[in-house]
Order: structure tokens, then sequence, then C-alpha cells
């Protein structure tokens, strides 16, 4: 049944009502199981955890729970309206999947590390669906039987590819292997082409972010570079300092004043680390709601080239 026509059935209507405190449970659910998973998870392999981690307080509901509720609200709304009559065992396993995106996107955001647990629980959400959706012919998300290999290597060779080519140009890492790792288990679920439409979605993303973070860097950096050069003019062309001494502590303040700004501009700017991870939890988490959406935008595109 179509999205809007579900809508407005008794069913539809009921399904939109529960998504609203579901979707609530499930995103205070996650910032739960993010304070209280062991520090380990959230660290590098033979990373020591800080003391931060070991508290147990690792991110606050307020403020940016609140957000996060209203998302996976609407998230689950599209997902029972794309996946609706007939397909309950869609959208249950589709709002596991979009719970364990949004652990995986906090994660990230937060600590730049997705726990590999937490890409266990999608890639085995992923296998499952996909038998379910081909041994059932649907055919939903994988039109055939070797889709969802096809949507995994795809997906990991993606990932492979940037970080190779970050070795190349930059010297380093261009990708973390957990993206690579993520990716796989997004390629199972979305299969093909579908990895490559979540592929697209996500590097869109990711640019916009950036070139915006970009853009505000510079407007803000901007403006406190001139605020610094006009407070560094003296009032007056004949001050001087009263002594040698006086300008020798001068100096070493200014030179401390320039190694703190420094060391609190550090990772700030084009050498920062990106986290990739939300973008592709976000952009599976679109792909599945929005799916029937971008299917038919895929369609238009290639029968551009009457494909």
């Amino acid at each position: 049944m179509q999205p809007f026509s579900y809508l407005v059935t008794p069913s539809g209507l009921v399904w939109t009502i529960l998504c609203i405190p579901l979707g609530i449970v499930l995103t205070v659910l996650g910032y739960f199981i993010i304070n209280r998973i062991p520090a380990t998870w959230l660290c590098d392999y033979n990373e020591t955890p800080s003391e931060e981690l070991l508290s147990g307080k690792r991110v606050k509901f307020v403020p940016s729970g609140l957000f996060v509720s209203a998302v996976m609200v609407v998230g689950l709304v599209l997902c029972r309206l794309q996946f609706n009559k007939g397909y309950d065992v869609y959208f249950i396993i589709l709002a596991l999947i979009l719970f364990d995106c949004m652990l995986i996107a906090v994660a990230d955001i937060k600590y730049q590390i997705i726990p590999d647990q937490f890409t266990i629980v999608l890639g085995v959400l992923a296998v499952i669906l996909s038998v379910y959706d081909i041994v059932r012919g649907y055919h939903i998300l994988h039109s055939e039987w070797w889709s969802p290999l096809a949507g995994a290597g795809i997906g990991a060779a993606a990932m492979l590819l940037i970080d190779f080519i970050g070795m190349l140009v930059y010297k380093r890492d261009g990708m973390g292997f957990g993206d690579v790792k993520l990716f796989l288990a997004v390629g199972v679920l979305t299969g093909f082409p579908g990895t490559i439409y979540t592929f697209i979605i996500s590097i869109i993303m990711a640019t916009i972010f950036f070139v915006a973070i970009i853009i505000i860097s510079k407007i803000a950096y901007g403006k406190q570079d001139a605020e610094n050069f006009t407070q560094d003019i003296p009032d007056s062309a004949s001050e001087q300092p009263e002594s040698d001494q006086q300008s020798g502590q001068n100096g070493e303040d200014q030179t401390s004043d320039n190694a703190e700004t420094d060391d609190e501009s550090e990772g700030v700017g084009f050498g920062s680390y990106l986290a990739f991870g939300p973008y592709i939890a976000a952009a599976l988490g679109l792909y599945i709601v929005l799916f029937d959406f971008v299917m038919y935008l895929a369609r238009l595109y290639l029968d551009l080239f009457n494909f």
C-alpha cells in the first residue's frame, strides 16, 4: 500500500501515534546504553579509557537527546509508511537498525570510534532481513540472491579506496577501518545497487556539512583575527617597554599566549579528523525511511540513459 494511502487508514493512524512514544523510548534507551557499555568499547585497541569513560557519565540527554528523539520519531513514522501492511517483519528489523544507527552516530561523534559490537549487531540484522527478503520472495531490498554479497563487497571496497587515496595524498589513513566494517554491514542490507545509492547519499551529506564548517570557520576565525589585530595595535607609536626585563617578560607572555592559541586550535581546520561514521549511519537511515523516494529518483536518473 502506498505510504499516504496507508496513513489515512485506522492501522496507519494507530502506528503513527505509537511511533511517537516508541521513538522517545528508543532514544532514552540508546543514551542509557552509551553511558553503560564497557569503557573499552569506546576506545581504540590497547588504549587506556579516560576518567570520563570510566565514570559512566558520557552523554547527556539534554539537549542533544531531544533533537535525536524527534529524528527517531520521524524516522520510525516514515519507516512504517514505507513498509506497512503485510511487512511487519521489515518494520521491526528496520526499526532496530535505525536504533543501532543512532548508537553508532552518537559514539562516533562523541569519541570518534565505532564499537565493533554495534557493527556486528547491524550486520546480523542485515543478514536476517536479507535472507527473509530473498527466501520469502518479496525482493523489496534485493532483486537477486547475490545482491547482499555484491553490496558488501562494493561497500567495503569503496571505503578501502578512500583510505588508499588518503594514504597517497595526505600520507595518512583516509578512512578508519571501523568505517570499512560498517559499510560492509550496510552493503549486506542495501545490496546492489542500493549500496551505491547509500554511498552517494553519505558523500553528499559529508560534503555539505564539511563545506558549511569551512565557511563558518572562515567567518568566525576571520573575525577573531581581525579583533586580535586591532587589540595588538599600540595606542601611540611612542609607547615602548620601560625596561628590557619587562620587554622579555612581555615576549614570554606573548609566546605563551600564542602556544595556548595553537593548542586550542589544534585539530581545527582542514587537517582535523572528520568522523565519517555518522554520515554512513545517517545515509542508511535516509535510505530506509525514504526508500520509495530514493528508488524513484534512481529510476528517473537511469531512464535518462535508457538503462
